[in-house]
């Protein structure tokens, strides 16, 4: 006969009784049970954390390095965005000394100057999500499936 741990002063008899859907927290557990349990936990315990260790490594190391892809892809992007920036506004300072030789004045020159950096700003912002949101947003996708496509190689 198994030994019987009680824990409760509910009794319960495996023979007679049906065991309840939702166990009581004191229910009777047998014996040999936790003798198993408790020799499987001893035995395997120092596995188990090498292995919990382990994997919080891998987790950590993973995230350094798509956190350091991300940096440095959105770096990239800025300084690429910043040289444009500075292409465009020599360009119309250059178009709007063109303009102010061809209209006779500096002020109606620099005036076209602004109304073609007028009309860049409502185009970026119409066109913002199919020109600089989805781009970006497919680059990121790319840059983390990469990742993976690296680790199964």
């Amino acid at each position: 006969m198994t030994k019987i741990i009680i824990l409760s002063n509910r009794s319960f008899n495996f023979i007679h009784q049906k065991p309840p859907l939702i166990p009581h927290p004191f229910t009777l557990i047998p014996m040999p049970f936790q003798d198993n349990f408790h020799d499987f936990y001893l035995e395997n315990r120092k596995l188990l954390t090498e292995y919990l260790e382990t994997r919080m490594q891998l987790i950590k190391l993973t995230s350094i390095r798509s956190l350091s892809r991300t940096l440095s892809m959105l770096i990239l992007i800025s300084l690429i965005s910043f040289m444009v920036l500075f292409f465009l506004l020599f360009l119309v300072i250059g178009f709007s000394w063109f303009m102010a030789d061809r209209l006779g004045s500096a002020s109606l020159g620099f005036l076209c100057g602004g109304g073609v950096f007028l009309l860049i700003i409502l185009l970026c912002s119409i066109f913002r999500k199919p020109l600089f949101l989805n781009p970006l947003i497919r680059l990121f996708i790319h840059t983390s499936t990469q990742e993976e496509e690296d680790e199964d190689e």
